[in-house]
């Protein structure tokens, strides 16, 4: 096949300029879509930059058979937090308030002690489920 012939392949073919002519619905038509492509992207950048902080943790047992007990590891790693400052308080729907727990729990200072790692593991009670709510 000559280079020619593949030309017929041609998805974005030109348009002649003497076959195109502006209309005032065509402006009207591009001026929407500007506007609404300008909307669009302003609607996904004020959600990208908006953050939502959540101070709660749900911890969830698939064994139905491990006891009245839930074993929980901690590994958190916090930059710009200070070691002093970090504390672990545990509450759970039977009752126990711990303020301060610091059995098995450690903090180790990162960036210079900026910064701290925490780490901890200790056992919560397990609630049944609540079927009425």
């Amino acid at each position: 096949m000559p280079l020619q012939g593949w030309k017929k392949f041609d998805i974005y073919r030109k348009v002649p300029k003497d076959l195109t002519q502006p209309t005032y619905t065509g402006a009207i038509i591009s001026v929407c879509c500007c506007l609404f492509i300008l909307f669009l992207f302003l609607s996904e950048l004020t959600g990208f930059i908006a953050t939502e902080i959540v101070n709660e943790l749900y911890v969830d047992d698939p064994d139905k058979d491990s006891g009245g007990k839930i074993e929980v590891n901690l590994n958190i790693s916090l930059p710009n937090l200070h070691c002093e400052l970090v504390g672990l308080d545990i509450q759970d729907e039977m009752g126990r308030h711990e303020v301060g727990h610091i059995d098995n729990s450690m903090k180790i200072p990162l960036n210079n002690g900026d910064g701290c790692r925490f780490e901890g593991h200790f056992s919560i009670n397990k609630v049944s489920k609540n079927d009425s709510g």
